[in-house]
């Protein structure tokens, strides 16, 4: 019996091996970078929770608030690369999926340079009309804010477009299925992150200006070396450099970049503006309880991109190569780790405010509303995730964009209707996002079916 049970344990062993080891070398690939995401991914939500609360006691929950909503008026600006960075993922995979290296070389050098020159020009602009806009009026806060918001959205907004052209290795690393190491980008951002606001806890009263400062410069730093380490040791084949700059390549990756700016555009102004609508209705303080119940969800959404991320270049490699097998293989198998997702969500909704008060207090009250609509939003955001990535790997965005331009006129009226007018508060601004999410989850399968069946034609194949 025991000798049986130890052979028992040894083949398990032998099996688990053979997990990462066997079957189609894009799937092993996919398996060893969703190990290795699990982890590093594992630390950043770890650390994410602690600064959380961390941050809130540095700055207050009211400027907290405020950071959070100047952080994602922001990010609105990442439209700039205009779609660069995920049109050079597909290109650059197509590239070295069929060999060719020379290509793949001008690709990468050319979006460092185009999306380099837009950003300066961005970054220029943007701190000459900055000098003339009243933040504190933007946000509904006290107008005794206005000049340190002014030099807090300068650092900001300045960082900001450096960090987007030096986190174009982020999409390289993506574009040849090292998902792991991009993912640790970010992880090793967020433990810096981490350790500066410890520090600046220890040696400064809460400041806007040093916190920008502090997550600014790690956010620049940490991808640059990334860049001269990876190009200098493994990629050297691909490194940029400028006697590969041709931008006749340019209309190649707008042809793809063009359809994800658009895309993200519009689909930013479904997800990105609530915590401007939340601070002009509400103000800043409740930008704090909705970030908290979008961050207590965060364990599932990065689970689940965990396993989805590696798939985008995957789905890229195997389109390319008419492998729809596998494509049809993997996405049944994300739709059954999507059951997985609902099972957590449920008790995750109940168990919100016992984990709330431990986590940061009882001083921020978040309804168990709130919590079961961002349930509900991670579950539809995760559930529309299964096909979208198929849809971007293989580029045929045009019904996306199209959707998304519907959902982008409605969401904003949406959620003052229901935030205001029905009197729902900050959980009818959630529950706007999940009704606009509703045409994407019924339609975008439905064009999966169609290109996975060869039975795509007109706007359903472009």
């Amino acid at each position: 019996m025991l000798e049986g049970e130890s052979l028992s344990g040894k083949n398990k062993k032998l099996d688990l091996k053979g997990f990462f080891t066997r079957g189609h070398s894009r799937s092993i690939r996919a398996k060893k970078n969703i190990l290795a995401l699990a982890c590093i991914k594992g630390v950043s939500v770890l650390t994410s929770f602690v600064l959380v609360p961390l941050t809130i006691n540095y700055l207050s929950p009211v400027n907290y608030g405020i950071w959070l909503t100047l952080y994602s008026i922001v990010s609105w600006f990442g439209l700039l690369d205009v779609g660069l960075g995920n049109g050079l993922r597909n290109k650059f995979a197509e590239a070295v999926a069929g060999g060719d290296k020379q290509s793949a070389r001008v690709y990468l050098s050319t979006s460092y340079a185009m999306l380099g020159a837009i950003m300066t020009l961005a970054c220029i602009a943007f701190l000459a009309v900055n000098m003339f806009l009243d933040w504190s009026s933007i946000l509904n806060v006290p107008a005794e804010k206005k000049d340190e918001l002014r030099k807090v959205m300068a650092v900001i907004f300045g960082s900001f477009c450096m960090q987007l052209v030096v986190k174009l290795v982020s999409s390289m690393l993506l574009a040849v299925q090292r998902a792991a190491v991009a993912g640790a980008i970010n992880t090793v951002c967020s433990i810096l992150s981490l350790a500066a606001v410890y520090i600046l806890t220890k040696t400064t009263m809460g400041s806007l200006l040093y916190l920008a400062l502090a997550v600014g410069i790690i956010n620049i730093v940490v991808p640059l070396a990334v860049s001269f380490w990876f190009y200098g040791v493994y990629y050297k084949e691909y490194a940029p450099a400028w006697k590969y700059v041709n931008f006749s390549y340019a209309r190649k990756l707008m042809d793809v970049g063009v359809m994800f700016f658009l895309f993200q555009s519009t689909a930013l102004i479904v997800v990105a503006t609530d915590n401007l609508i939340i601070s002009r209705l509400y103000g800043a303080e409740e930008v704090t309880p909705y970030n908290i119940a979008l961050k207590y969800f965060t364990p599932v959404t990065v689970a689940f991109s965990i396993i989805s991320t590696p798939l985008w270049s995957a789905y890229t490699e195997a389109y390319a190569q008419h492998d729809m097998a596998w494509i049809r293989r993997i996405t049944t198998k994300m739709m059954k780790i999507w059951v997985l997702v609902f099972l957590a969500v449920i008790p995750m909704i109940f168990l919100a405010g016992f984990v709330y008060r431990i986590w940061v207090g009882k001083d921020i009250q978040i309804p168990l509303a709130l919590s079961a609509s961002m349930g509900l939003y991670v579950l539809l955001s995760s559930w529309n995730q299964i096909f979208g990535n198929f849809i971007n790997g293989v580029g045929k965005m045009r019904v996306a964009f199209y959707l998304t331009i519907i959902t982008a006129i409605v969401n904003i009226p949406l959620c003052i209707i229901l935030a205001k007018y029905c009197h729902m508060g900050v959980t009818g601004i959630i529950l706007a996002s999940c009704i606009s999410l509703v045409p994407d989850i019924i339609v975008i399968p439905i064009q999966y079916y169609k290109i996975i069946h060869n039975k795509a034609g007109g706007i359903w194949n472009k």
